[in-house]
């Protein structure tokens, strides 16, 4: 990202704002809706050990089909509404 270095304020551009098209709640909803996406995993947690690199790689695809099954359910969900 670049810097701008500017020799006084009136230099400045101006302060570019948020739109306020929609109340607080309903963007607030927009955000925490994207919560199981970003959310926990599903892992348990602490350290594992595994015999191989082929059984860690096997766990990880494991959670990883198992968390695309939650977004698409999630997604369906949605669609439905």
């Amino acid at each position: 990202m670049p810097v701008w270095k500017y020799r006084s304020i009136e230099e400045t551009p101006e302060v570019r704002t948020v739109k306020r098209d929609r109340p607080l709640g309903a963007r607030i909803r927009a955000v925490l809706s994207l919560a199981p996406i970003a959310g926990p995993l599903g892992m348990p947690r602490g350290v594992h050990k595994f015999r191989s690199i082929d059984d860690l790689h096997a766990d990880r695809r494991k959670y990883e089909r198992q968390r695309i099954a939650r977004i698409r359910e999630r997604n369906e969900r949605l669609r439905k509404q």
